[in-house]
């Protein structure tokens, strides 16, 4: 029974990214459940889309006595955007387990950009609350994450510290953790200072297969990252990001000033004839919004001082057809491509 219901909640992680109520009563169901690995399982799925309902469902897992049901939950809550999941996570950056602990200060920065946008202003205020905060902090581990956070306050600069931990730790889940934050870290516009920071460390690993990810790694090309943005991703930017996913190099997500919640029905018969979506995706807020390197305006204007660590490509900021055909969309996104890769 329980590699059943284990079973049907990773088909629903595979099929979906968003739920009919009939499939969220049934992971509300399994979230309740007496084994710990239901529980989990089932909350890892609810990160993959924001709606005010996983959002509570995942705070009040935090609560969860199982540690890694407490963990999941936490590392989860990184799509909060309440001040209620902030306090939350507040708290746990002082729970007495390490490694929820941990997730708890990278979720809370992300929480706290979902709040308070990622700009010169907030990421002070953050810089103030996290200097107190890693003071207390005796694990290195832990203190990893605060330095993640660190450097993306600072706009995906200054790496010395992580590579120094890197470099000197004695401790393998630090080290480990350090590469994959390097990688994390890594854009098209501050590659090569990681794969520096990243070749200089190799002598001091242990193992083999660690060293050989490193070289291959640094052989690789970042791609571009753009957020392609509009007032309710329910139409152009959805079908823009799919034609991006699908015909181009670049990584592309969208996302919407004020979210409708549903994508237009035209943009879903577009998709239907192209590929066997039995249901797409839900228009989405702005989420993860450090990881772009460029934000793409579709018929909206930006604010440059309102997201100071990102390049705005203004091109599109006055486009006024509310539907795109498949050859316009597919055009565009590639031109999108093409002036980027010029910059």
């Amino acid at each position: 029974m329980i590699k059943t219901k284990i079973k049907r909640i990773e088909e629903l992680n595979d099929k979906y990214l968003i739920l009919n109520e009939k499939e969220m009563k049934f992971l509300r169901k399994c979230l309740k459940s007496r084994k710990q690995d239901v529980r989990w399982t089932a909350a890892e799925i609810l990160v993959g889309w924001y709606t005010p309902e996983n959002e509570r469902l995942l705070y009040n897992l935090t609560y969860d006595k199982a540690e890694l049901v407490c963990v999941d939950a936490t590392d989860s809550l990184c799509i909060g955007r309440t001040r209620r999941s902030l306090s939350r996570l507040r708290d746990l950056m002082e729970d007495k387990r390490s490694r929820v602990r941990g997730y708890a200060v990278l979720s809370f920065f992300q929480v706290w950009v979902n709040c308070f946008s990622w700009n010169e202003k907030s990421m002070r205020a953050y810089l103030r609350f996290a200097e107190t905060m890693e003071a207390e902090e005796k694990k290195t581990w832990v203190r990893l994450f605060y330095e993640e956070n660190k450097i993306l306050a600072r706009g995906k600069k200054g790496f010395d510290r992580l590579f120094y931990m890197l470099e000197h730790s004695n401790d393998y889940y630090v080290k480990a953790s350090a590469i994959q934050t390097a990688k994390d870290m890594r854009s098209i516009f501050n590659q090569e200072e990681i794969n520096a920071g990243l070749e200089k460390a190799i002598d001091s690993l242990e193992y083999e297969y660690q060293k050989e990810d490193i070289k291959k790694y640094i052989q690789t090309k970042e791609p571009i990252k753009i957020l392609l943005l509009d007032r309710e991703n329910s139409g152009v930017t959805q079908l823009l990001e799919y034609m991006g996913e699908e015909e181009t190099e670049m990584y592309v997500r969208s996302a919407g000033l004020h979210p409708s919640g549903k994508i237009e029905k035209w943009v879903l018969d577009i998709l239907m004839q192209e590929d066997d979506i039995t249901r797409y995706q839900c228009s989405s807020p702005i989420e993860e919004l450090c990881k772009y390197d460029y934000l793409i305006p579709i018929g909206i204007h930006l604010d440059e001082k309102a997201y100071p660590f990102q390049k705005i490509y203004a091109r599109y900021q006055d486009f006024d057809k509310k539907q795109i055909g498949w050859e316009e969309a597919k055009e565009m996104i590639c031109q999108i491509e093409e002036n980027l890769k010029k910059l």
